[in-house]
C-alpha cells in the first residue's frame, strides 16, 4: 500500500524521524542507503520544516571580522538543531577539517541564511609567509567552499544569499574596491563580486547620492539578497543613512538605495542596527525611552522609509547601549549596561531584564545562551561615541541541513 506515492512504512518513518533534531538525523544518514536517500529526500524535508515552523533555530550575534573571538551571544540546543555548543565554537573548531595548520587565526566576516565567511590566517611552510584563505560554508555540516583570491586589492565586505522555495541555491561575496567621487554629486562605489553560480569573481561600479566610506570595521547587514552599508552624516547632528543594494537584482540596475536613519532626537542618543525575522530593525534608546522602527520592506513612500514599531519605558540603567534584537522574537532587546558592566536581555514585553555574568552559559525552556561579557564590553567602549551605530551580525541556521552551494568544477 501506497500514501502519495510512499509505502506505508517510509510515511511512518518520515513522521517519526521528523520529530528528532538536526543533530540526530544528520546521524541516521549513516544507517543505511535507503535511510541516507530517505533523509535527503525534500518529502522529509518538508515534514520537519513544517513541524518545527515555530521553534527558533541555532543562532548568535557576532561583533565582526576584527575580533579573534567573534560571538557576542550564541544560542544553541533548541528542539530544531540540538547542538551541543554555539555556533562561533563550530568555527573555531572548523581547523581539522579544512586541512590547515593548528596554529591558524580564524576570523568571521559574514554570515547569510545559515552560511558564514570566514578568512584564515596562518603562516606557509614552504616559505614563513603569513597568508590566508578565504572560505564560506556551514561549519556545523562541515561543508567549506575556499574561495580564490580577489583580482586586486579590497576589503571583505558582505555576503548575500540567494533563496528559492526556502532553499539557498546560491551565495556571492562581495568585496570593497574603492571609492570615489564622480560629477553631479554621484559617489561610485566599485566591488568585486563572486557567485558561486559561476565560480568566478566580477567588477562592479555601483553609484549612490551619498559618499560610501566603507573601512571593513563594521559587518553590513544583509537581507534577502540586500547589502547595507551604515555611513555617517555629514556633521554629528545628522542620523546617518544606509546605502542598500541588492546584489541579487537586475544586472543593468547599478543604482545603490539611499536611506536615512530616522531623525536625531538628541546627541545622546544611543542606537543600534539589526535584523529579525525579515525586517531590518533600528533601535534607539534615550533614557528612558526605547523606540524600535522598522525598515518598510516597499519602500512604498520616499521619506517614509521607516515606521515606529513600538516605544516603551526601559527605567533600568540611564546609560545602557542596544546591541541587537533577537533574531526571532522581536520582543527580546539585548542591551549594554554600563552600570552592571554586563549584557542584559530586555523582554519588552514583561518589562522583564536579565543581568548576564561573565562568560555565562544559561539555560531556559528554548535551549541555552552563551554569553561573552568581556567581548561585549572591549566591543562597546570601542564604539561608543555619539556618532557610532552598534551593528552585530546574526549568524542564524536554516531550519534545514541543505548543502552548501558549490561552484562549477
Amino acid at each position: 500500500m501506497e500514501i502519495g506515492g510512499r509505502t506505508v512504512l517510509e510515511v511512518i518513518l518520515v513522521e517519526i524521524i521528523a520529530r528528532l533534531p538536526l543533530r540526530t538525523i544528520a546521524r541516521l544518514k549513516l544507517v543505511c542507503k535507503q535511510w541516507k536517500s530517505l533523509i535527503e529526500s525534500s518529502y522529509l524535508r518538508r515534514v520537519f520544516v513544517s513541524l518545527h515552523k515555530n521553534s527558533s533555530s541555532s543562532w548568535s550575534l557576532m561583533f565582526g571580522a576584527e575580533y579573534p573571538h567573534p560571538e557576542a551571544i550564541g544560542f544553541h540546543g533548541c528542539q530544531t538543531w540540538d547542538l551541543q555548543k554555539s555556533l562561533g565554537s563550530y568555527i573555531m573548531s572548523s581547523q581539522r577539517y579544512l586541512n590547515l595548520p593548528t596554529s591558524s587565526n580564524y576570523f568571521y566576516v559574514a554570515s547569510s541564511n545559515g552560511l558564514v565567511w570566514i578568512n584564515v590566517f596562518f603562516t606557509r611552510t614552504d616559505n614563513m609567509a603569513y597568508s590566508y584563505k578565504s572560505f564560506v560554508g556551514n561549519p556545523v555540516l562541515n561543508q567549506w567552499v575556499e574561495i580564490p583570491p580577489p583580482p586586486d586589492q579590497c576589503i571583505p565586505t558582505g555576503l548575500v544569499t540567494r533563496v528559492e522555495n526556502g532553499i539557498v541555491s546560491g551565495f556571492k561575496v562581495v568585496r570593497t574596491s574603492r571609492t570615489e567621487r564622480g560629477g553631479m554629486g554621484v559617489h561610485r562605489w566599485r566591488v568585486y563580486v563572486y557567485s558561486s553560480e559561476t565560480g568566478l569573481w566580477t567588477s562592479k561600479r555601483l553609484h549612490s547620492f551619498h559618499p560610501v566610506n566603507y573601512n571593513g570595521s563594521y559587518p553590513p547587514l544583509n537581507l534577502n539578497g540586500m547589502l547595507y552599508l551604515r555611513e555617517r552624516g555629514m556633521d554629528a547632528t545628522e542620523p546617518g543613512v544606509l546605502v542598500g543594494y541588492d546584489f541579487y537584482g537586475p544586472e543593468d540596475d547599478d543604482q545603490c538605495l539611499v536611506i536615512p536613519l530616522p531623525l536625531l532626537s538628541s546627541k545622546n542618543v544611543r542606537r543600534c542596527l539589526t535584523t529579525s525575522g525579515e525586517d531590518v530593525i533600528y533601535i534607539e534608546i534615550l533614557y528612558p525611552r526605547l523606540k524600535v522602527w522598522k525598515l518598510d520592506n516597499n519602500y512604498s513612500k520616499i521619506g517614509e522609509w521607516w515606521k515606529l514599531s513600538r516605544e516603551e519605558s526601559v527605567e533600568f540603567d540611564a546609560h545602557c547601549f542596544p546591541l541587537a534584537m533577537n533574531p526571532f522574537d522581536a520582543t527580546i532587546v539585548y542591551l549594554w549596561s554600563q552600570h552592571h558592566g554586563s549584557l542584559v536581555t530586555c523582554d519588552l514585553r514583561s518589562q522583564e531584564f536579565i543581568v548576564h555574568q561573565e562568560s555565562e552559559s544559561w539555560r531556559n525552556s528554548e535551549g541555552c545562551y552563551r554569553i561573552n561579557t568581556s567581548g561585549t564590553k572591549g566591543y562597546v567602549e570601542g564604539n561608543s561615541d555619539a556618532a557610532m551605530v552598534m551593528m552585530l551580525s546574526p549568524f542564524v541556521l536554516q531550519r534545514w541541513m541543505d548543502s552548501v552551494p558549490r561552484p562549477p568544477n
